[in-house]
């Protein structure tokens, strides 16, 4: 049985839970207009309007109290004190940018915000970097980049191959990728 600290459903899975009661509003509040245009009872509809606006309040607030988001992955404690070799310059940002784009856009957007093309079919959601790369240390984006990140659809770069046979991903540009969004992340580039 679950406990308190076991909630069965994550964050994300109570918001897109809320998404369908609001569009199940959506759907009983065009029925009750349009019994209301051919002078019908609303009552029903508008009664059904309310409990489903009631349901949503309760999956946000289970979602933001109670469910537990997706946890942070676990990094190896060394990877934590890497810190980034690729200088902070405008061409090894524009080269971050450059491989983000190539290889990362389709599930994290490109502006990182976690909306890319791909990134409604995933469970768990990828993250929005903008928010994400600052609450940790650049090793562990650097190792996660690398490593992948267990439980999402995050891959591991680390040996990945490109059809040649060279690695799709060195380990030079995923620093300038982490440099790249750090840079984003501070507001120090466009989006």
């Amino acid at each position: 049985m679950p406990t308190f600290t076991q909630f069965p459903i994550s964050r994300q899975g109570l918001q897109d839970i809320a998404l369908f009661f609001i569009a199940g509003m959506a759907i009983f509040g065009a029925l009750a207009a349009w019994r209301r245009y051919r002078g019908g009872d609303v009552r029903r509809p508008l009664i059904s309007v309310g409990v489903l606006g009631a349901l949503v309040v309760v999956a946000y607030a289970l979602a933001f109290t109670v469910a537990p988001n997706i946890p942070t992955p676990p990094v190896p404690f060394t990877a934590r004190f890497q810190s980034n070799p690729v200088s902070d310059t405008p061409e090894n940002i524009d080269r971050g940018r450059q491989v983000f784009q190539a290889h990362c856009a389709i599930c994290h957007g490109s502006r990182a915000l976690g909306d890319g093309a791909q990134a409604f079919l995933l469970n768990p959601r990828p993250f929005n970097l903008q928010l994400h790369v600052p609450q940790h240390a650049t090793g562990e984006i650097f190792y996660w980049i690398r490593n992948g990140v267990v439980g999402t659809a995050m891959p591991s770069w680390k040996d990945a191959k490109n059809a040649d046979g060279t690695p799709a991903l060195t380990e030079d540009d995923t620093w300038k990728i982490v440099r790249f969004l750090d840079a984003l992340a501070a507001k120090r580039i466009e989006q």
